[in-house]
């Protein structure tokens, strides 16, 4: 008996059970407290603070996603695109195009894009020595459209970001070069220098309602022709009063939060601020709350008005701004002693 217990003691030794594969980690380690388990982050909220936005275009998108964020938006459109009747500059754009004197195309926005080619392809339409009938007032026909394209394609395009890439590729156009971001006039100028020689290369840009000074003067410094082509125009909302009744509530202390989406949006705030005599009250409001900046034009055109941005975010998109301001107001706001948003005055709400 003693002799087959030993035998079994030893085999058991040399041949230990298996144990499951949770075993040694239950026995190991101890489970933690319950105030020691990783706490789940809290999501960005604006924690009910008024927020102005100046966007136009994409103002329900930017007021939904304030909302999302638990902010309360006020809207107050900044801009609006002034078609350009009859784009003299443009159908010139589409004659040179056609006729193989352009070499590079840089698209600055989606809705540009767009509103170029719709402008100049009328200038491609067939005329009545080819049996074709033109176009209507300012209006492409499929043939004219289609010609358009075409020149497009024989030309290197560069696309400043997503949105006229996203226009490009609604024309069928695949082949062009995409700006990284933050897509200003350095990143742009960054990408044509590295398509090689600019000497003598003839380049045309698409305005994107203002002129873009600063990359005109690095692509002719490089050697190349630069001929801007607007589609359009920036001009004030034809109804500024959501505009004013916002610069109000801010000069106030009634809104504390403000998010800047474009240069033209710094710009005409500006603007309605000294029709109103708002200007040195909104810049000391400014410098108590908090100020987002989608990027480093814009960044630029806040701090020639005196106005110092508190950030910009990772990328500059609507929905990363929003989300990033959301999650960094209320430290910003501690930081500078402000208390938050004063009753709204009559005059601002």
């Amino acid at each position: 008996m003693g002799h087959t217990q030993s035998l079994a003691n030893w085999f058991t030794a040399r041949n230990p059970p298996e144990l499951d594969s949770g075993y040694a980690a239950r026995v190991s380690t101890p489970p933690r407290p319950l105030n020691d388990r990783p706490v789940p982050t809290a999501p960005p909220d604006f924690a009910g603070r008024r927020v102005i936005s100046f966007e136009s275009r994409r103002a329900t998108e930017m007021a939904s996603l304030i909302q999302r964020h638990g902010g309360v938006p006020i809207t107050a459109p900044a801009l609006r695109e002034v078609p350009i009747e009859r784009n003299e500059r443009a159908l010139d754009f589409a004659r040179r195009l056609a006729g193989a004197e352009l070499d590079v195309v840089i698209l600055m926005t989606g809705a540009g894009t767009r509103a170029l080619v719709a402008e100049a392809a009328p200038a491609l339409e067939p005329g009545p020595d080819s049996g074709g009938a033109p176009g209507g007032e300012g209006e492409a026909s499929a043939q004219g459209m289609s010609r358009m394209t075409a020149a497009l394609s024989s030309v290197q395009l560069v696309a400043r970001g997503p949105k006229p890439a996203a226009a490009l590729r609604e024309l069928g156009l695949t082949r062009f070069l995409t700006v990284p971001e933050p897509n200003t006039w350095r990143e742009i100028l960054d990408v044509v220098r590295g398509l090689g020689d600019l000497s003598g290369k003839r380049i045309a840009v698409q305005e994107h309602g203002a002129p873009s000074h600063e990359l005109y003067a690095g692509l002719e410094a490089a050697g190349a022709r630069v001929t801007p082509v607007p589609a359009y125009r920036w001009a004030l909302p034809e109804d500024t009063a959501p505009l004013r009744r916002a610069l109000h509530a801010l000069a106030d202390g009634g809104a504390a939060i403000t998010l800047f989406t474009s240069r033209a949006q710094v710009e005409h705030a500006l603007l309605v601020a000294a029709e109103e005599g708002l200007v040195a009250r909104l810049r000391e409001r400014l410098a108590r709350g908090v100020v987002a900046s989608i990027g480093p034009v814009c960044t630029e055109a806040l701090r020639a008005e005196g106005i110092e941005p508190d950030f910009e975010p990772e990328h500059p998109k609507m929905g990363h701004l929003v989300k990033a301001a959301a999650a960094r107001s209320g430290e910003i706001l501690a930081r500078k002693g402000n208390q938050g948003d004063a009753p709204l005055s009559a005059q601002s709400s």
